[in-house]
């Protein structure tokens, strides 16, 4: 008998305490030491950190337990945010590290907009931000949230965005990019100037090894300054077209 009533008393005294646990982050919420003074926003180069701030909805009314989720949700919201982590720092601060969208393009909408992988236009103003990227020559509207719905435009991006993580070298030589129907994509370069590349318009197509090797054997020979055309659309041939005039 003794033993049972030992275990009553020691199963009540866990409720207690999972019940005060489970209760502290609101008792915590209601405390004015624990008012949010300080918000560390970090990873933001194109937002500016006070936007930001005022986007995720943390005021100094705003306590360090209250939920995240409202915040991080706020921040998914604006469209050069892609992902979005809060954390607390006892007493008072909140930590906010931000992912940022990247423009990949510009697009004349009828003005140059920066678009990122997604098909995004994004609030970024040309002008106060020095943006070195190619242009999109041929785009639709974009819909009320900014994303161009047309194949070509989608098209391009996906293809920018895939020489931007595979061939940073190539990306930096093209200046705009204008959609052929079905017969790809043409790429205007920068470098060798005036020179053009023809490419598919699905990126899954896009053969990089052998567009690079193409290219670095022209580089190799001397002949790259003096080509005019490189057309990559090919499965089992890249075909170079050279100056003949300018050749020595």
């Amino acid at each position: 008998m003794k033993a049972r009533t030992r275990w009553l008393l020691l199963g009540g005294g866990a409720c207690a305490v999972l019940s005060v646990a489970a209760s502290a982050p609101t008792m915590l919420r209601r405390m004015d030491a624990f008012r949010v003074q300080r918000v560390e926003i970090r990873g933001t180069r194109y937002l500016a950190p006070y936007e930001a701030l005022v986007q995720s909805g943390i005021t100094r009314k705003s306590n360090v337990f209250d939920a995240f989720e409202p915040w991080r949700a706020r921040l998914l919201r604006h469209p050069m945010v892609v992902a979005a982590d809060v954390e607390r720092e006892l007493p008072n601060t909140i930590k906010v590290s931000i992912t940022e969208a990247e423009p990949v393009a510009l697009a004349r909408t009828p003005v140059l907009a920066p678009v990122d992988a997604r098909a995004r236009a994004l609030p970024i103003d040309p002008s106060t931000v020095d943006l070195d990227l190619p242009v999109l020559t041929r785009t639709a509207k974009p819909d009320a949230k900014g994303f161009f719905k047309d194949r070509a435009t989608q098209d391009a991006i996906a293809v920018l965005n895939l020489l931007r993580h595979k061939d940073a070298r190539l990306y930096s030589w093209v200046s705009d990019v204008a959609p052929l129907g079905n017969q790809g994509l043409l790429l205007n370069l920068r470098e060798p100037l005036g020179a053009q590349a023809l490419v598919p318009a699905d990126p899954r197509a896009l053969r990089l090894r052998e567009l690079e090797v193409t290219l670095s054997d022209l580089s190799a020979r001397g002949e790259l300054s003096h080509m005019k055309r490189i057309d990559a659309r090919f499965r089992d041939q890249i075909v170079v077209s050279l100056d003949q005039a300018n050749r020595n």
